[in-house]
């Protein structure tokens, strides 16, 4: 007969037996004074993994797999990643003689939600023409939203934007419309920051 034995800090233990034979099993406990048991609530001093990712090496927190393993459960938290991005800048799609002094971009993915920031500095703006895009942001936004974006340029000029796919459109008011802003806003040495939060 196997047992499992939970014993405390003075005399006496509880044993819970499991008969190798059919029959009445009886869990006898101590009388309504005594300790039955005392739990300790867990701890981890290192990473955990979850949904089959390998817990990172360093630091101490949750580890989600590389490729997000969605869940269909609205409560679930199933993905966060941190990282960087190099954005890019063109008009009508095209950059033609375009080049920059300097141009980064970082960005927090929680579950669908990614927050993200980039800076923009261009030397030469080429020589294409038509509607601006800030392209190449880490993850495809879901449909055609309007970004909650905070947008800052040296041109001084009203600015709202709309994210498509993996594009930030930029929009500034013309009278009583919005227009897609173009190259004619642009210099040699514009510079661009934007920040904001967007759905995949």
């Amino acid at each position: 007969m196997s047992s499992v034995v939970i014993s405390g800090d003075t005399s006496g233990a509880i044993t819970i037996s499991a008969p190798a034979i059919a029959g009445t099993n009886t869990l006898t406990l101590p009388a309504t004074t005594a300790t039955i048991a005392t739990l300790t609530t867990p701890s981890f001093a290192t990473t955990i993994g979850v949904g089959g990712a390998t817990a990172s090496a360093s630091g101490a927190g949750i580890t989600f797999p590389a490729t997000q393993s969605a869940s269909s459960d609205a409560n679930t938290l199933d993905d966060y990643e941190e990282g960087t991005f190099t954005p890019t800048v063109s008009f009508a799609t095209a950059s033609v003689g375009l080049t920059y002094v300097f141009r980064s971009g970082i960005y927090t993915k929680i579950g669908r939600v990614v927050n993200f920031q980039l800076q923009i500095s261009l030397s030469n703006k080429g020589s294409s023409t038509g509607y601006i895009t800030i392209g190449s942001l880490p993850f495809s936004a879901s449909g055609s939203i309007r970004a909650n974006s905070s947008v800052y340029m040296d041109t001084g000029l009203p600015i709202t934007t709309q994210i498509i796919g993996t594009d930030i459109y930029i929009y500034v008011a013309s009278g009583a419309n919005v227009v897609n802003m173009t190259d004619s806003s642009v210099t040699n040495t514009t510079s661009f920051t934007l920040s904001g939060s967007y759905q995949t």
